[in-house]
């Protein structure tokens, strides 16, 4: 094989092979903008797409909530195409610094950490205002207007350790 076919044949082979992690990088930051930051968190609407889309109630799992004074929790494992496989989705009403607040999370697997927050950040106008790291756990908030609402967003990974990476992104804002 001739020097440029090998290369436009390893290149092809780059470009077919590479989408597939890429795309769930798109497909989540895609779900959490719609879910969670285009309107801000909404708890009554979330649920109404939920039930409308038939996604599966979770029994209970407010370890999703970015939060610790949750009022009221949802989640659903969530289906369809245009989700990565085992999505999950969750919202609460909680209480934070005293203030009544609104949170959206979901929850990605086989998402890498990386291209996630750097398409996070071209897609949006968030700043960075604090980062934590804490064992095997790396926890990133920022702020931002989206859906003309201050949101805060935080994000909490596993610190990268070779295996397939699973992201949690929340919003809270003001209820």
């Amino acid at each position: 094989m001739s020097k440029p076919l090998f290369a436009f044949a390893f290149a092809g082979v780059c470009l077919i092979s590479a989408p597939v992690y890429a795309d769930n990088v798109d497909l989540g930051l895609e779900a959490f903008h719609e879910t969670c930051l285009a309107h801000g968190p909404d708890f009554e609407r979330t649920a109404a797409v939920a039930k409308a889309r038939g996604w599966t109630p979770l029994s209970g799992d407010a370890a999703l909530a970015p939060v610790d004074d949750v009022d009221a929790f949802q989640g659903w494992a969530v289906t369809g195409n245009d989700l990565p496989a085992g999505t999950i989705i969750a919202v609460t009403k909680a209480t934070l610094n005293g203030k009544a607040v609104q949170t959206c999370s979901i929850r990605l697997f086989g998402v890498d950490r990386a291209t996630f927050e750097q398409r996070f950040f071209a897609r949006t106008d968030a700043e960075k205002i604090s980062e934590d790291r804490n064992g095997d756990q790396v926890s990133k908030l920022y702020i931002l207007i989206a859906g003309n609402r201050k949101q805060l967003v935080h994000l909490t990974s596993p610190v990268d350790t070779g295996r397939s990476n699973t992201i949690i992104a929340s919003s809270i804002a003001d209820d």
